[in-house]
């Protein structure tokens, strides 16, 4: 019986080293992402990585899960075009880059009264809208929109496209775009 123990403690412990020079000191006791496992006394906070975690009841078990936050708004102005690409009466589809990464589409009509810059994507479905005669019309379902305003014109869409703030300087058209 004390050859199987000492044959057993000499495994763990080669085991144990080998892995210790593959994974060193990077090694780390607690998990990245504690939401789930079980704690202790009820209220507590942790931060791991950046992440605040709560230990809370749930189903009878105190457990971690993440603390709600809220999500902070992003403001960005962007040069979208060139003032000349742009002719009054006239409608120009672009992609501009958004706060969060990627990109976002914009429809930017340019009318007597100035610039609109309105989101491409209808609020129906969340398809694109482009310029159809004298208003702007979902290729989906045919929803169809004031491009001066952005206010629905037929449904089945019911709420109005969104709209950002657009300026004219210095030979562009700029557009000012906000997220969450």
């Amino acid at each position: 019986m004390i050859e199987k123990t000492s044959r057993r403690s000499f495994l763990s412990a080669t085991v144990a080293s080998f892995a210790w020079l593959i994974v060193g000191d990077r090694a780390s006791a607690q998990p990245a992402n504690l939401a789930g496992t079980s704690c202790k006394v009820k209220g507590r906070e942790r931060t791991v990585d950046g992440v605040t975690f709560i230990c809370r009841n749930a189903k009878g078990k105190l457990v971690w899960r993440r603390k709600p936050g809220t999500a902070q708004e992003k403001i960005t102005t962007v040069r979208a075009l060139e003032s000349a690409d742009l002719e009054l009466g006239k409608t120009k589809v672009v992609e501009v880059p958004a706060p969060n990464g990627g990109t976002t589409g914009l429809v930017l009509t340019r009318t007597e009264a100035g610039i609109t810059a309105l989101r491409v994507n209808c609020t129906h479905a969340g398809f694109p809208v482009a310029r159809v005669g004298k208003v702007l019309e979902c290729e989906l379902h045919g929803s169809q929109f004031e491009p001066a305003t952005g206010a629905v014109v037929t449904g089945p869409a019911v709420r109005p496209l969104t709209r950002y703030d657009a300026t004219e300087s210095n030979g562009g058209i700029y557009v000012t775009i906000t997220s969450k």
